[in-house]
């Protein structure tokens, strides 16, 4: 894919020959996107394997599902969120959300108060079992993260986290 141009895919994938990456090619119209070699595939397998240590481990260890895990460590980083602003920050869906807020509840986790400003608004906390899954989760975090980008300068993690941001933004707008 140097210089920004299509590439085409070395093996045929499960739904037949491969396509280009960029529109066109040799599989039928609008399924570049299926093409192994394709931004959005790649983009969709990375994610599939940072999440799956999550899957194998960390899910049954501290009993909460990925959405769950999202849920907790963003209302860590934010201190307390009504559930709206959960869904800005980690980008899920509100129903989801409200899936992990109410499982993060029954565990123990999370708990709400009204904001006495705006009573119909629910503010999300950690209780301190939050806390401590948080505490015991995050290191497990971090140990994937800096074997995911100890391979990169620091200069290419600054450059991938703004190619990140910049598709965020995207998607956001």
């Amino acid at each position: 894919m140097a210089g920004g141009g299509p590439s085409r895919g070395g093996a045929a994938g499960p739904g037949g020959p491969a396509v280009l990456s960029r529109g066109g090619g040799a599989g039928p119209p609008g399924t570049a996107a299926l093409s192994q070699q394709s931004v959005w595939y790649r983009l969709m397998k990375l994610t599939n394997l940072i999440n799956r240590p999550f899957f194998s481990r960390f899910a049954e260890r501290y009993h909460l599902a990925i959405n769950d895990a999202r849920v907790l460590v963003s209302l860590a980083s934010m201190q307390e969120a009504a559930a709206h602003e959960l869904c800005t920050a980690t980008g899920m869906h509100p129903m989801n959300v409200s899936r992990s807020v109410a499982t993060l509840r029954r565990q123990g986790r999370i708990t709400d108060r009204r904001d006495p400003a705006n009573r119909r608004r629910k503010i999300l906390r950690l209780t301190p079992k939050g806390w401590s899954v948080c505490r015991a989760f995050v290191p497990d975090m971090e140990r994937m993260s800096d074997f995911l980008l100890a391979s990169m300068s620091p200069i290419e993690v600054e450059f991938l986290g703004r190619l990140v941001d910049l598709l965020i933004e995207r998607l956001e707008t």
